[in-house]
């Protein structure tokens, strides 16, 4: 396959109508192909399948342990996008905020849930090196305490 490769992801949903209202009309993602049992989008260019459960799917209370999204080249992209969760009514996983405030490794997170509890996450950083460079800085992720959860994020700067 010629040019560079997308990235795929599988997840699991239980309604695909609500699944795929939110995705493609909230979202803004374009519809693939559907099937009874799954449905095909494109977000960022990426492919993401969203799977039908038939039975309970482990419903989070924060970020982790799994989550997905985009990284924007740009803050505008990232303040677009959270115009349209607002407009659109999607939940939010918190206020959007400035992770990492100071460092290298700064940037602005936007989490989003969609209605089968699946976490999102859309961020820039301030620096494009620490999108996946940066080895020597040891932070990754969230400190245990400052863990964004459904209730609401917390606003810490450091992580």
């Amino acid at each position: 396959m010629p040019g560079t490769p997308l990235f795929h992801l599988a997840f699991p949903v239980i309604d695909l109508e609500a699944t795929e209202r939110w995705y493609v009309q909230g979202l803004g993602c374009r519809r693939g192909r559907r099937s009874a049992e799954a449905l095909v989008l494109e977000l960022g260019g990426h492919q993401l399948v969203a799977h039908l459960e038939h039975g309970a799917i482990h419903k989070q209370t924060g970020i982790y342990p799994r989550h997905f999204g985009l990284v924007f080249a740009s803050a505008e992209e990232l303040d677009a996008l959270e115009q349209r969760a607002r407009a659109q009514g999607l939940q939010l996983g918190g206020e959007p905020r400035l992770r990492f405030a100071g460092t290298p490794l700064e940037h602005r997170s936007l989490f989003l849930i969609d209605p089968s509890g699946n976490w999102l996450e859309f961020k820039h950083y301030s620096n494009p090196e620490a999108i996946t460079g940066l080895e020597d800085h040891p932070l990754v992720g969230e400190r245990r305490g400052d863990r964004c959860s459904a209730g609401g994020a917390q606003k810490s700067t450091s992580s």
